[in-house]
């Protein structure tokens, strides 16, 4: 993020002579349609939860397991559309609505289990959580300022800052896990959230090129770093399935493709 910003104000130092030759067209709207990838990283880990055995009738025995339980945010696919308008040469405004994805990963082990429940009811909820993965489904909002230079060659290298919100799917906190008895199916509360965080502030920068294809087409590449805060457990949860909770800011990083569509251009002129 430092090596990003600090590209970012020695490009805002690079302006072309007015001496220089214009040999091609100037973009001054276009229409993106982005696809990539985007990277993970942990979330957090609680290293010994106690977890209460329940009895008959479904209340704590006083008996407790011991569990490991962790969450991550795996790598997934980004896709969206962004617009941009140029009202100047090298300074424009973006907008950019897209999927990121942030899947969530479980995992749990039964670091010191209880060896008098028959039904080996924690063990089972610990392989349910570590054998399933959530798909995710976040979508981000954002806007922001572009800055460009080569503006009229095959080669525009390009740096953006924006500023957004991302709308998540799902609690990045609470756990629910699966198990089987002599009564069938059932579901138990792990860690629940009181107030699940639906939308998050967001930050980005990105730094890429344009090149064009074929007149009123172009291709486009660029590296992002899409800044998010996220809550976190930080702590074993107690009886009643209440953890603490806290936020951090998250990087991620991402690697775009993209087709531009040229919408409006300023011709060049010809030498």
């Amino acid at each position: 993020m430092r090596l990003l910003l600090s590209v970012l104000l020695a490009f805002t130092c690079v302006v072309p002579t007015r001496g220089s030759a214009q040999t091609g067209d100037e973009s001054n709207l276009v229409l993106t349609i982005v696809g990539g990838v985007v990277t993970g990283h942990p979330l957090w880990t609680i290293d010994r939860q106690p977890f209460c055995l329940l009895n008959s009738s479904g209340s704590c025995s006083g008996l407790y397991d011991t569990l490991r339980l962790s969450r991550s945010i795996t790598s997934s696919v980004a896709i969206g559309a962004a617009a941009t308008y140029f009202p100047w040469p090298h300074v424009g405004f973006h907008g950019e609505i897209s999927y990121i994805g942030l899947p969530m990963d479980d995992a749990c082990t039964n670091v010191a289990p209880y060896v008098s429940d028959p039904d080996q009811r924690h063990q089972q909820i610990c392989e349910n959580l570590s054998g399933q993965s959530s798909p995710g489904g976040a979508i981000s909002l954002f806007a922001g300022v572009t800055l460009r230079t080569a503006t009229r060659r095959a080669f525009s290298p390009y740096l953006r800052a924006s500023v957004g919100f991302v709308s998540l799917a799902r609690s990045t906190v609470e756990v629910v896990g699966d198990y089987v008895d002599g009564t069938g199916a059932k579901e138990r509360q792990m860690i629940s959230d009181q107030t699940p965080r639906r939308l998050t502030p967001m930050f980005g920068a990105a730094v890429g090129f344009t090149a064009p294809i074929s007149p009123g087409y172009g291709f486009r590449l660029e590296v992002r770093d899409i800044i998010t805060s996220l809550d976190r457990a930080i702590g074993p949860a107690s009886d009643l399935t209440v953890a603490p909770i806290a936020s951090r800011a998250y990087h991620h990083f991402a690697l775009m493709l993209g087709l531009d569509v040229v919408l409006e251009r300023k011709r060049g002129r010809r030498y």
